[in-house]
């Protein structure tokens, strides 16, 4: 197990394919109607190693943004389905590919790391095209952990929400869980180990994934969004991520998997986020 392994494009460390879960009435048809929507192609270069990033943003005329951050292994199309909800209630999409995911460059994932450098590169991308627009930050499984670590960060006034579905406490804590589970070995030296090449590499360490730690520093307000039938990020994390930090928090919890509660449980989940 190398770093190669775990953060290569397409990496499956965390997990085999999405598990196959039967969609609420009437969702599959919705997502069908917002891919059918004009969207604009939008390109930035990473101030973190100059990767090429894309981003497809969805225009409703709306003076609310929400800037969608996908999971490890997968790209933006992951999060069709959540973009139409976001899309249904009004706002515009910005769905973009994370570094080596989908269209965009990159040689490693970064575990939220990289990710949330480059989702400060997004949001003033947005705020350079649309600078009065009111920003959401929404992040599933790595996507969640990018938009909690970035919750540490002095963000521009634009940014109000974070909304986090499946979000993970850390790289070691995630990579621990799995190690145990599939492996039935504790890995901590392991892990250290591959974090040690990580840092030559590609540029950070798994200290560097603590969303704990960010939250600490965080004062925009958080919705945790977690199933309890989640074995790829365990449930107790959301209670461990809700727990720290002063800032507004709400919680909501489902029967679903991993990043399906809105699969199985579209109107509540669509409430909370409304009310949110």
């Amino acid at each position: 197990m190398t770093i190669r392994h775990i953060q290569k494009r397409g990496s499956k460390a965390l997990g085999s394919e999405a598990p196959k879960v039967k969609m609420d009435e009437g969702l599959e048809e919705k997502t069908e109607t917002f891919l059918k929507k004009d969207k604009q192609e939008w390109q930035i270069e990473s101030k973190f190693n100059g990767s090429k990033l894309y981003g497809w943003f969805t225009d409703n005329e709306s003076a609310v943004t929400v800037i969608m951050v996908h999971g490890f292994g997968v790209d933006h199309n992951s999060l069709n389905v959540h973009a139409q909800l976001f899309d249904n209630l009004g706002c515009n999409v910005l769905q973009i590919d994370d570094q080596a995911a989908g269209k965009s460059e990159g040689k490693y994932l970064g575990f939220g790391y990289i990710e949330n450098l480059d989702t400060l590169d997004w949001i003033h991308k947005l705020l350079t095209e649309r600078p009065d627009d009111k920003i959401v930050l929404f992040g599933a499984s790595m996507g969640a952990a990018t938009v909690m670590l970035t919750s540490g960060y002095d963000l521009p006034k634009n940014v109000k929400l974070i909304i986090e579905d499946s979000g993970y406490t850390s790289a070691a804590d995630i990579l621990s869980y799995h190690c145990q589970k599939r492996f039935h070995i504790k890995g901590k030296w392991l892990i250290k180990g591959i974090s040690m090449v990580s840092k030559i590499r590609a540029g950070f360490s798994y200290k560097q994934t603590d969303c704990k730690q960010a939250l600490a520093k965080n004062k925009l307000p958080v919705l945790f969004m977690h199933g309890k039938n989640d074995f790829t990020v365990p449930f107790e994390m959301r209670d461990e991520l809700s727990t720290g930090g002063k800032f507004e928090k709400t919680v909501y919890e489902s029967l679903g998997v991993h990043i399906r509660s809105y699969y199985i449980d579209s109107k509540k989940y669509q409430q909370v986020v409304e009310n949110f």
